[in-house]
């Protein structure tokens, strides 16, 4: 048997390896990060907290920004959007990612469907692979519409790993929980783009990366 030292070693190595295919894998990849600016993100996180969703999401992404400078200097680009606009924002690093969102009042309605195919076309002007992250905390306006938009979306890809939607739920709502594991179990389409977590639950992962590259072996 291995000695404790001797064991503990391997063991770091291997996960230094591993680690290190991910972020070859991941390197491939450009990033965008869907943000929901409706008025909902300022209700509490949960029924025990007084941090509002929007504040925690906040948190929570300067953690995913932060990780993903590592593979990708150049930074994310970002979709903010609520009812009353979808802004598009490029080249959002660790450094202004703060600057950026607090200029925003969370706001109105949740228009899912036109943010999601706003962050498509941005990722369509690149030859990458692309990576979307969709931080939102409740149902959209037009959950059809959302449905028919990720169709359309993975009908055009040319490989399973083209893109991938990550859904980052932010607090409790029963009702967007429901919508997004519907979207995560029952949307039939050429390839299965979408995966879903609870904020916490991403959380839990050591990194962004191993967060992306279990959704993709997923």
């Amino acid at each position: 048997f291995l000695n404790e030292s001797l064991f503990n070693e391997r063991l770091f190595k291997h996960e230094n390896q591993k680690m290190n295919i991910n972020l070859n894998v991941l390197s491939e990849f450009d990033f965008t990060v869907v943000v929901d600016a409706s008025g909902s993100m300022k209700e509490p996180i949960s029924s025990e907290s007084n941090i509002s969703r929007w504040d925690f999401m906040q948190e929570s992404l300067m953690g995913f920004v932060i990780d993903i400078e590592k593979l990708d200097s150049d930074g994310i680009d970002l979709v903010i959007f609520n009812g009353v606009s979808i802004t598009k924002v490029e080249n959002v690093t660790s450094k202004n990612i703060k600057a950026t969102l607090s200029a925003v009042n969370p706001r109105s309605s949740t228009p899912l469907a036109e943010a999601l195919k706003t962050s498509f076309d941005m990722t369509l002007r690149n030859n990458k692979k692309s990576c979307v992250f969709v931080f939102t905390d409740g149902a959209p306006d037009d959950r059809t519409k959302v449905e028919e938009v990720i169709k359309e979306a993975a009908s055009i890809q040319e490989s399973d790993d083209s893109l991938t939607l990550l859904f980052i739920q932010v607090g409790d709502d029963v009702n967007a929980t429901k919508f997004l594991k519907y979207l995560d179990d029952n949307i039939s389409s050429k390839f299965d783009i979408v995966d879903t977590y609870p904020i916490q639950e991403a959380e839990k992962f050591s990194s962004t990366s191993e967060l992306i590259a279990t959704a993709l072996n997923g």
